[in-house]
């Protein structure tokens, strides 16, 4: 999916939806809503444990306009990934800092800091996360030191991964180099 189908789809969630829901969302979903240029995506990443919705509502709501939650793995089409507390590489949200990305009559769509959701990048760190990070940045001045603090407030887990760790120092280094040395 891409904005425009993105946007449709949260809108006929909204209409078919019974009750106010929020749903905290971070990946590529957050960064299509937050305006990158040609970013696509398969999935909407539903942070569960930091979202406020009934559930079941969603699953109805999402499948009436053809977005299933959580589909078999060998499903192909655009759907709802809800995270659950033991893979969710991200951290809590902190009161007050959530950015609204969208709002409906009944849906709300939120997500972290620009720091976090570079952070949060980090399990995977590829080529398509690269770019993610760097469109985040040019839409803030976000200082590494910032992208570190979030890296410690990720669950354990995550936080103390080494993978996430040596990909904190790749992307210092590439800070450094897509910054010209200012980081």
């Amino acid at each position: 999916m891409d904005r425009p189908e993105l946007l449709a789809y949260l809108e006929g969630i909204d209409r078919a939806l019974r009750a106010q829901a929020t749903l905290y969302i971070y990946g590529s979903a957050a960064c299509i809503l937050l305006g990158e240029p040609d970013r696509t995506s398969l999935d909407v990443d539903v942070a569960g444990p930091y979202s406020d919705v009934d559930q079941g509502d969603l699953r109805q709501a999402a499948e009436t306009v053809g977005l299933p939650v959580n589909p078999t793995d060998d499903y192909a089409g655009d759907h709802i990934e809800w995270v659950g507390p033991l893979r969710l590489c991200l951290q809590p949200p902190v009161e007050g800092q959530a950015l609204t990305l969208w709002q409906g009559a009944r849906l709300r769509i939120r997500t972290g800091p620009i720091a976090d959701l570079i952070a949060s990048k980090l399990i995977r760190y590829d080529e398509i996360d690269q770019s993610d990070i760097r469109y985040l940045l040019t839409q803030g001045a976000v200082p590494f030191t910032d992208v570190e603090t979030a890296v410690t407030r990720l669950p354990a887990l995550f936080a103390l991964d080494p993978l996430v760790r040596d990909n904190l120092q790749n992307l210092k280094a590439d800070m450094d180099m897509w910054r010209g040395g200012l980081t």
